[in-house]
């Protein structure tokens, strides 16, 4: 009875660990190359995997696309979730303080780089293809994050949450944000800097806190 019982078990650790690197492999792959780049054998051999695999774990090339971009993304929802929690513990006197700390967070969180480099080569592609990918990693993680800022920011500026200027004010500054991991050339050649170091980071986040300050986000509501 027990060798029967752990069976399952064995089989199923082995199928999980196929399914992960053949999620690994396409990430590496089609942030490398595309997705119409990456071929079915050539994601196979780089999962040191047979050809099979894939549709037996996705059902095909397209289902383990979606599936590493929705690994992608959930991981990504937890690490903004980081960020939105400091909103949540907030007092309403306090909200326009929390909102630069928590966007602080948001930029700490995305310039510490601790994820593989194949990820943002990923996302970098979904995003400039705005394909099925990109919706499903932006449904699941991006969007809420914008939401919960935004629903933050009316709360504290007076205006309608569905206000087009507010709406499109904190996608910029979430813009801004996340350009530091996927346009990093631009910041480092442009401030002279060799790395992102801690006074690098600092210098960023006072930025973000005189953006914040300003009258970006307060427009006048006559407007």
């Amino acid at each position: 009875m027990a060798e029967t019982a752990e069976t399952p078990s064995g089989h199923e650790a082995r199928s999980a660990k196929t399914r992960s690197q053949l999620i690994e492999a396409a990430i590496d792959m089609i942030g490398a190359v595309g997705y119409e780049g990456a071929s079915t054998r050539a994601l196979a051999k780089a999962a040191n995997t047979t050809l099979s695999a894939i549709p037996y774990h996705f059902g095909g090339k397209k289902e383990l696309y979606l599936a590493a971009a929705g690994m992608i993304a959930d991981y990504a929802a937890g690490r903004f979730e980081e960020a939105l929690a400091i909103l949540d513990a907030s007092k309403p006197s306090e909200q326009a303080a929390r909102f630069e700390e928590a966007l602080n967070e948001l930029l700490r969180i995305i310039m510490e780089d601790a994820e593989p480099h194949s990820w943002t080569s990923f996302v970098a592609r979904c995003a400039y293809d705005n394909d099925e990918a990109y919706a499903l990693i932006h449904e699941r993680a991006i969007a809420p994050l914008l939401e919960h800022l935004v629903r933050t920011a009316s709360d504290f500026t007076g205006r309608d949450p569905a206000d087009a200027a507010l709406r499109l004010r904190i996608s910029a500054i979430v813009t801004a944000i996340t350009s530091f991991r996927f346009l990093r050339g631009i910041m480092l050649r442009g401030m002279g800097w060799e790395s992102i170091q801690a006074s690098c980071v600092s210098q960023v986040e006072d930025m973000v806190r005189d953006l914040c300050r300003s009258d970006f986000l307060a427009v006048r509501l006559s407007q």
